[in-house]
């Protein structure tokens, strides 16, 4: 009976819900529709992949520095009045994009863009300052599911978009319109929610940390990240967080430009660019639900980590190699396979080496470090095209070499219960 008698307040709790579910759909579905296609765009106005990379990681800069000040400027004014100030500002930059006519103004927009595009975060803020502790993780596993619908749909319709006459142009200027939609959704649909205490801040870092979603934004506090490094036993974890820094950045760096290397290994058109780009979301969002089953096939966590690296391993190197767009769609969707169930199994061991209540710092640190990768991968990425756009595919397999060295040499098993040393 007291199930029966709590299905309707949850259910109340989504439909209240729902206006921020809307919001973080469109969200991913504005971004996911213009993203995979403005390093080809800038590309055609005769940048070289030096200055496309350059370009993504002066982005990145921003979104490290930009995104703390951001979220205490959210915590004093309000999320909701932040999250229209920065949509209002994203749609003008994707828009600014549409009208660019030289780079200059397209570094100009994406200076914008790093600047503010922070809404994901500010909308889990919002969940987390509104919602009961004890309801946030199912509100904020639906919005991820609303966001990643998102992801999924956008390369899709902004590819066939792209085709038409004028195409980038319209792609763009859509893309704006949809932040302002957004903003007014908030504006109209979003109540004023209560700001937050020291408590609720305190745990909205070890609430949302596990929960980033595939987006261009970064989450980084520099004072944070500091002292989270004086609070960890380097002694005993360096190599933790090593594997997770190589294995994450063998996946940005070959990422980072992945659409300028395949627009010239293979000249697909933005159609197909949009149709990879949704076909890798689904796969990943598949591979989440198969990995219970894969551990309960395995039987052991470390050992199906190891296997997953070595696989990776074999795939870039295979992606780098594919002379068919065909061989390079399926090793393709065999990376989004391996990666996502190495975010998952690499997540459940590194909590698993430290205490329970040092969950927060380890996820936070190791998002830190993610955060630096997404910064510096983009440029790493644009040089090594220079001289072969298959590279990256090559170095990134390289990285997860040395990760998985690292995870044969120190399994991740063998020192549980390690503390994290307590402030």
């Amino acid at each position: 009976m007291r199930a029966l008698r709590q299905r309707p307040d949850a259910y109340s709790q989504h439909t209240s819900m729902l206006p921020i579910y809307i919001v973080g759909f469109l969200d991913l579905l504005g971004v996911s529709m213009i993203l995979p296609l403005i390093g080809p765009h800038v590309r055609d106005m005769g940048a070289s992949s030096t200055v496309v990379g350059a370009l993504g990681s002066v982005y990145g800069a921003l979104q490290l520095f930009s995104s703390p000040i951001v979220g205490k400027w959210s915590d004093v004014t309000g999320r909701r009045l932040s999250l229209i100030v920065c949509m209002f500002f994203t749609a003008f930059g994707y828009s600014l994009i549409g009208f660019a006519s030289s780079i200059a103004v397209i570094v100009a927009a994406r200076v914008i863009l790093g600047i503010f595009k922070h809404s994901l975060n500010i909308s889990k803020s919002f969940i987390a300052d509104t919602v009961p502790p004890s309801e946030q993780s199912s509100v904020l596993g639906t919005y991820n599911s609303f966001s990643s619908i998102g992801f999924i749909v956008g390369p899709t319709l902004g590819g066939h978009i792209a085709e038409l006459p004028g195409g980038f142009f319209l792609m763009a200027n859509l893309a704006g319109v949809i932040f302002l939609l957004n903003a007014v959704i908030v504006w109209i649909l979003l109540p004023t929610a209560q700001r937050p205490t020291r408590a609720t801040l305190q745990r909205l870092d070890s609430v949302l940390s596990p929960k980033k979603l595939i987006s261009d934004e970064i989450n980084f506090n520099p004072k944070r990240f500091f002292q989270s490094m004086r609070k960890i036993k380097w002694n005993q974890l360096w190599d933790m967080f090593a594997i997770r820094f190589l294995l994450g950045f063998s996946i940005i760096v070959f990422r980072s430009n992945l659409n300028i290397m395949l627009q010239s290994r293979f000249n697909i058109s933005p159609r197909h660019n949009g149709y990879l780009t949704s076909y890798s979301g689904v796969v990943s969002t598949v591979a989440g639900f198969l990995v219970g089953s894969l551990t309960k096939l395995y039987k052991n966590e470390p050992r199906l980590f190891l296997s997953m690296s070595v696989f990776q391993v074999f795939i870039l190197f295979m992606l780098g190699l594919s002379q068919s767009f065909i061989a390079f769609i399926i090793f393709f969707g065999a990376l989004s396979l391996a990666t996502s169930v190495m975010r998952v199994v690499g997540t459940r061991l590194m909590l698993l080496r430290g205490a329970q209540e040092g969950s927060g710092v380890l996820l936070g640190l190791s998002q830190s470090f993610m955060s630096i990768a997404r910064m510096i991968s983009p440029f790493i990425s644009g040089i090594l095209m220079e001289i072969n756009v298959s590279i990256p595919a090559f170095l990134g397999a390289g990285a997860t070499v040395l990760a998985s060295i690292l995870i044969f040499l120190y399994p991740q098993d063998k020192r549980p219960g390690l503390k994290v040393k307590k402030s």
